[in-house]
Order: C-alpha cells, then structure tokens, then sequence
C-alpha cells in the first residue's frame, strides 16, 4: 500500500492520539482548577437565588443595575448579621468557659458524689485539672494559635468576598451574556437553549427557596421550644439549627445533636422534650415538607440525591452537598430534554417511514378501483 492510499489512516490515527492529549490536558486543567471553579459554581447558585429579588424590583420600575446592588447589599447585610449573631455569644460562652474551667474542676473533686468518685477511679482527676490550667493559659496568652485562627478567618472572608463580587457581576452581566450566546445560534437553536435556561433556572430557584423554607421552619420550631423551656442561647442554637439543616439529608442529625446536648445540661426534661420536637419535626419534614420541595421543585428520585450528595461532599465537602442537588436537577433538565428530542426524532422517523409503506398500497387500491369501474 503506498503513502498517499495510507494518508486518511495516518490522519485518522494523528486525530485519535491528539484527541486524547486534548483530553487529558482539559481534565488536568480542570482538576487543578477545581476550586475556581467551585467558586464560580457558588457565584452562579447564588445569582440565580438573588434573580427572583431583582426581577421583581425591575418589575417596579428600578434599574437593574440598582436592582442588583439592592438585593446583593440585602444579602449582604442578612449573612454579617447572622455571622454576628452566632459568633459573639458562642466566642464569649467560650472564653468565660475556659476561665472557669479550673474552678469547676476543683469544686468537683472536692465533691463526694458519683462523678467525682468514677472521675478518681479512672484517675481523671489530675488530668483534668493540668488540661484546665493549660487551656486557660492558652486562651489568655495565645499568639499562634490566634495568629492562625486569624489567617483562616482573613482567608474566608477573602474567599467569601471573591464569591460575592463574582456573583454581583453574574447577576449585572448574565442577560447579556445571554443574549450573545443565543444570538449565535440559529433562532429554533436559540428558542430551545432560551427553555432549557429557563426551566434550569426555575428548577434550581425552586429548589433552593424550599429548602431556605425548610431551614427556616425548622429554626423557628426549636428556637420556640428553647425559648419556651428557658434553654440558654435558644436564639443563637435556632440559628445554627436554621443553617445546619440545609445540609441535605444528614442536617438534621447534626443540628440536633449538639442541641439537645445543651438542653440535657440544662435539665432532663427540657433534654428530652427537645429531643422529642425534634424527632417528631424530622418525621414531618422528611415525608411532608420534603417530599413537596423535592417533587415538584427539582423532580429527583431520592437515590439520585443521595448519590449527588455523596459525590458532592466527595468532591467539595460541605460546600459540594449543598451544591450538589441543584446541579444535579439542573443537569436532569438537560438529560430530559435531550431525551425528549431524541425520542421525538425516533417517533418522526417511525411515522415517516410507515407514511411512505402505506402510501403505495393504497395508490394499488385507488388503480384497482379506478380499473373496475
């Protein structure tokens, strides 16, 4: 076989091999990328949240340049707030914590009850009290570990404040870049890709506004109970059960565990009517509340969430669980849809085909009646 009979192969071969160089570099490039690009996920999750605000401020007539800025400074001002909230008293419970540790520690071994007994029998006595003292020396005099406490601290907030800024200009800049990308399209092209944003966009928003809801519902519930027993710090453990439930799936468990804990210090029973609001508002959420956010908002079979959940956490720990079901309904949309169209091609091409079997049969028909007459 000569060269030139040989060339389509070479080039065949030379595509293949370049192919898959292309495709190993990509995925290098993207993994080594990973957190810029979880970054600009958040960004866009939160875009499409703060985009029911601003659309209905454009509704009142308001620019959306000022629209954005509106609801971005709104945001804003909810999560210092909340920051705030949870961080002051618990820093403060903390530091007085520690002060008093060694006094505790003290008046307890000079107590004759069954706690100092079990703690002189497993000769937890001097332990407790050196680690007392070394905490309390190290909460008052703790330059490095304040100086790293204080690196992640900047490092967050740096973090948080590249999210936010990204997000501002998603939100000012996504109708245009909207607009370019389709008007690069053929106009059906474009029609079809403009309802499949559409309908990602109403999915994810759905999503996530119910579970805000859910989260929401469940922090008034125990903030109420807490507040009704008389539990220190009810406001601030209603906050963290607001938050932590937006964790999909294990939320609940982790809000609920640290406060019941501080209920049970308080007194038994208030330990366990916590526990029992708790356990009778997780029956109602998970086959009440859920159900309708996750049915009728993202449609998702809870297998597939689970495993969302997982390879989220997998890949990004907390931030890729809460991400990881609005990206997997949005990527349900596009796998529907690109179904749909295929099985609407299957279905033109069947009954273009049966339309063109039938038609001679009846011309034969048409002649044969033609002929008798």
């Amino acid at each position: 076989m000569s060269l030139r009979e040989r060339l389509p192969e070479l080039r065949r071969y030379v595509l293949i091999e370049v192919t898959a160089v292309l495709v190993f570099v990509s995925a290098a490039l993207l993994w080594s990328l990973r957190h810029l690009l979880l970054e600009v996920l958040v960004s866009l999750v939160l875009a499409v949240i703060a985009e029911p605000g601003v659309k209905l401020l454009i509704r009142g007539k308001m620019r959306r340049s000022l629209a954005v800025t509106t609801v971005f400074v709104v945001i804003l001002a909810l999560v210092v707030a909340i920051v705030f909230f949870l961080t002051v008293p618990i820093y403060s419970a903390a530091v007085r914590f520690a002060h008093q540790l060694p006094h505790l520690v003290s008046t307890l071994s000079q107590n004759h009850g069954q706690l100092a007994h079990l703690l002189v029998t497993l000769h937890l006595q001097s332990y407790l009290h050196n680690t007392s003292i070394k905490l309390t020396q190290i909460l008052s005099s703790a330059a490095s570990p304040a100086y790293l406490a204080a690196k992640r601290v900047v490092s967050t907030v740096v973090n948080l404040a590249t999210i936010f800024i990204l997000a501002v200009f998603l939100s000012l800049e996504g109708p245009l870049i909207i607009k370019s990308v389709l008007g690069l399209m053929s106009p059906e092209v474009a029609q079809r890709a403009d309802g499949l944003r559409r309908e990602m966009s109403r999915s994810v928003t759905r999503y996530l506004l119910g579970n805000l809801a859910t989260s929401a519902i469940a922090g008034l519930v125990i903030g109420i109970t807490l507040a009704l027993l008389g539990v220190p710090y009810a406001g601030v453990l209603a906050v963290w059960v607001g938050l932590v439930d937006l964790l999909p799936l294990v939320g609940g468990l982790l809000a609920g565990v640290p406060t019941v804990i501080v209920a049970l210090l308080h007194s038994q029973f208030d330990g366990v009517v916590v526990l029992i609001v708790f356990l009778v508002y997780q029956q109602i959420e998970n086959h009440v509340l859920n159900p309708l956010v996750f049915s009728r908002a993202v449609k998702l079979n809870p297998l597939w969430i689970l495993l969302s959940v997982l390879i989220g956490a997998q890949l990004a720990h907390i931030e890729g669980a809460l991400l990881a079901i609005p990206v997997a309904s949005a990527a349900q949309v596009v796998a529907r849809s690109i179904w749909q169209d295929r099985l609407s091609r299957r279905l033109l091409l069947l009954n273009q085909a049966s339309s063109s079997s039938t038609a001679p049969l009846d011309e034969r028909r048409g002649d044969g009646r033609s002929t008798s007459s």
